[in-house]
């Protein structure tokens, strides 16, 4: 790993001014990105960006999307590449593997002065966090069942040369329409 290549520190991006400029720029339901993106509402906020759900008015029915901004609010302008290039490799392992019913399909990426955004499928229901919580401790066969449904999309992605990196809780969705589990969030994937 050479030093261009090296992660990024939080420090570049965890700063008290830096999360106050970040909440500076929430966009606001109803603002449009690329005269297309109408956002409804913040889905979640963290450290590296926020998650909108949002319409794309560029297809019939103005169907909904996910776009999913990544705010490097960075002064050096190595963090800055580096960040580029984290984004420009999600947005391709996005289009790779977005083929699969378990992972969201990517429909659009773009850049917008400093700030990165891909929109990517939207798809109805709750992470798995909340599914956790509300059932509590799993026993063996409900561990089995979710390992059944989790590993195939797994196993895609290992054939695909990528590993995601981040499995966890908050980053699979249980499907509202039919119940499948749906791996999102590959920022971290190599």
């Amino acid at each position: 790993m050479t030093i261009q290549d090296s992660p990024l520190k939080l420090s570049d991006y965890r700063d008290a001014s830096n999360r106050q400029s970040r909440r500076r720029h929430l966009h606001q339901p109803g603002h449009m990105f690329r005269e297309r993106y109408r956002i409804v509402k913040v889905l979640a906020s963290g450290g590296f960006g926020v998650t909108y759900l949002a319409q794309d008015g560029g297809i019939p029915g103005s169907p909904p999307c996910v776009i999913k901004q990544l705010c490097p609010k960075v002064s050096n302008p190595l963090s800055l590449e580096r960040a580029k290039r984290r984004f420009r490799k999600e947005a391709k392992v996005m289009a790779k593997v977005g083929s699969h019913s378990q992972i969201p399909r990517l429909l659009d990426y773009f850049t917008i002065n400093d700030g990165f955004y891909l929109v990517q499928e939207y798809v109805p229901g709750q992470v798995l966090t909340r599914e956790v919580r509300r059932a509590g401790p799993q026993g063996e066969r409900e561990v089995k069942q979710f390992l059944s449904e989790i590993l195939p999309v797994v196993k895609f992605i290992h054939r695909c040369k990528i590993i995601h990196r981040d499995i966890k809780p908050p980053n699979i969705i249980r499907c509202g329409d039919d119940g499948r589990l749906v791996l999102i969030d590959f920022g971290g994937s190599a």
